[in-house]
């Protein structure tokens, strides 16, 4: 029996999916609240929608909220990434935290007749990451591969302009920026005095917070010594030492 090569479930039908970075994002307790007191999770919901709606997002990806998951789509990756990092102090804003996954796919919508139909094998590891990783991050997939390229932010423009962290085994988007820091760490110390049930994911966070108070290194040990090899780390110590001893230093 030969094809049906009219009918679009057929093999030989090339189906038009091309590779996207996605991301997907799960708002964490959201359920819970809404179970405990409808109208005031709806309130505070109604705020978030607004917050994402004015928040500047890069134009290279596109954000999707249904209920409290969150799905980000793009051709490359910076551009999801600091989507993702707009959105976590969007929800922390709300008392909020957000876990997630990023991965790298094929990626199929359709939209008809004001219904949206998605396929992606990106989609399904994303959400596989996010069901799996059980702490309040969005963690990359070890499948996308991070040259040193990826990590040289981190030293280039200080902690809080790196993108990806290195965080107890995960490569996870960086929650935290220079303007908003002490926020962040004092709205995970109220969440953790208010939930005390959820206790580990909120010491997760602030762990992670204390790491990047102290200005630990915060990347893999295969992007360290690639940059030690290079020189990168050498040349940045140097200007330190450099601006450190100069008599208009302090």
């Amino acid at each position: 029996m030969q094809p049906d090569v009219q009918n679009p479930m057929s093999p030989t039908h090339a189906i038009e999916a091309p590779m996207k970075y996605v991301g997907f994002c799960d708002i964490l307790g959201f359920s819970s609240a809404v179970l405990k007191d409808f109208d005031a999770t709806v309130a505070v919901y109604q705020e978030f929608r607004s917050s994402v709606r004015q928040w500047p997002f890069p134009s290279r990806a596109r954000v999707s909220v249904y209920s409290d998951s969150i799905l980000v789509v793009g051709d490359e990756l910076p551009p999801v990434l600091h989507t993702i990092i707009a959105l976590q102090w969007a929800a922390l804003l709300h008392d909020w935290v957000i876990r997630g996954g990023v991965a790298y796919g094929r990626y199929w919508e359709e939209s008809e007749d004001g219904n949206l139909f998605v396929v992606s094998d990106a989609l399904v590891r994303a959400v596989a990451i996010e069901k799996s990783i059980k702490v309040p991050a969005v963690a990359v997939s070890e499948d996308i591969p991070l040259g040193i390229e990826a990590w040289v932010p981190r030293f280039q423009h200080g902690i809080f302009k790196a993108p990806l962290l290195y965080f107890q085994g995960l490569t996870i988007v960086n929650p935290f920026n220079s303007y908003w820091f002490t926020s962040a760490k004092m709205r995970a110390k109220n969440l953790l005095d208010t939930h005390p049930d959820h206790k580990e994911k909120y010491e997760w966070f602030l762990s992670l917070a204390q790491a990047v108070e102290r200005d630990d290194v915060l990347i893999p040990e295969f992007a360290l010594a690639r940059m030690l090899e290079l020189g990168i780390l050498q040349d940045r110590m140097q200007a330190k030492t450099n601006r450190a001893s100069s008599p208009n230093a302090g």
